[in-house]
């Protein structure tokens, strides 16, 4: 089963993105800055091998897509 997010990386911001929910390893939130200066809070998920996917729902949130709620 597949969750449904929103991309915040910057070449892809605002872009819907489905990601299968089994495949994540590890989501955390934090405060960034870009290359251009911009803060950005976002919720980072761990897909292995594939990468790091970076998006705008917060933490709990996250969570709970992942536990199926």
């Amino acid at each position: 089963m597949y969750i449904k997010l929103t991309n915040s990386s910057p070449m892809h911001k605002g872009q819907p993105i489905a990601i299968k929910r089994d495949l994540v390893v590890t989501a955390h939130a934090s405060t960034i800055v870009r290359e251009d200066g911009t803060i950005d809070t976002v919720t980072f998920l761990f897909v292995p091998p594939h990468g790091t996917w970076e998006v705008t729902e917060d933490y709990e949130t996250v969570v709970e897509l992942l536990n199926g709620e």
